[in-house]
């Protein structure tokens, strides 16, 4: 038994040994700048600074009308030209039995076969016009790509956002489940390491697993590489750019 424990220690020893301590520095696994695709005024914002919102939430709207009065309009045109297409599609059937019982030429026929693809065509442009209004109204409500925290918003109720030329920037929001501490190591510390490793992350004397996400392929200007761990920082509320330690055992 006392050998056994002291072979524990040994080893705990050992692998202590092997561990070494690298700065890092905390960074969001993802942040994005979200925007419309379409113009309008701001009727809502649902979220401010700080805020967890979850993927799919609501972060503001649009004012919703002239999308709405766009979708109807387009609704009653595919409508109506789906009425002509068929009411050319039938003139067509006469026609064509008309043209076999000799009683028409068939420059006749052609001009019904015209006129049905052309009533086709009407109607196929027009279910276009209407998907279009189907998503620009969809558009007109920004929601949350992923689970995170809100960074910032840019806009207020009333304010005319302008998406024409480029997208003005609305939310910002970044993504802290998993948060990234990132390493920069020698070319030399590189070969003892490996994507999806076990390591130790610590902010602020709490220790947290993670794994090695990935390995930079290209040095910096000092001729070092940038390590990305990822990890869980649980319920505890961790930023971007707060001072961490990696221990990496190689």
């Amino acid at each position: 038994m006392k050998r056994h424990l002291a072979s524990l220690a040994l080893c705990m020893l050992f692998t202590t040994a092997m561990a070494a301590e690298y700065p890092a520095v905390l960074d969001w696994s993802r942040r994005a700048v979200l925007s419309t695709p379409v113009s309008g005024i701001v009727a809502s914002v649902s979220v401010v600074a700080g805020d967890r919102v979850t993927a799919g939430q609501d972060l503001l709207q649009l004012d919703q009308r002239p999308f709405e009065s766009a979708l109807a309009d387009a609704r009653a045109q595919a409508r109506k030209y789906d009425l002509q297409r068929e009411e050319a599609r039938r003139e067509l059937e006469r026609t064509r039995e008309l043209y076999e019982r000799t009683v028409i030429s068939v420059h006749d026929l052609q001009l019904g076969e015209i006129a049905a693809a052309s009533a086709q065509a009407d109607y196929s442009s027009a279910v276009a016009a209407l998907d279009t209004a189907r998503l620009q109204l969809e558009y007109s409500t920004l929601h949350a790509p992923f689970d995170g925290r809100v960074l910032a918003v840019d806009v207020t109720v009333g304010m005319t956002v302008i998406n024409t030329q480029q997208a003005t920037p609305l939310v910002t929001l970044a993504q802290d489940r998993p948060m990234h501490a990132q390493v920069r190591v020698d070319a030399g510390t590189l070969p003892g390491l490996t994507a999806g490793q076990a390591v130790m992350v610590s902010v602020r004397g709490k220790r947290y697993p993670g794994r090695i996400d990935h390995l930079g392929a290209e040095p910096d200007a000092s001729g070092q590489y940038t390590l990305t761990v990822a990890f869980d920082p649980g319920e505890r509320a961790l930023r971007a750019g707060l001072p961490a330690s990696v221990a990496l055992e190689r």
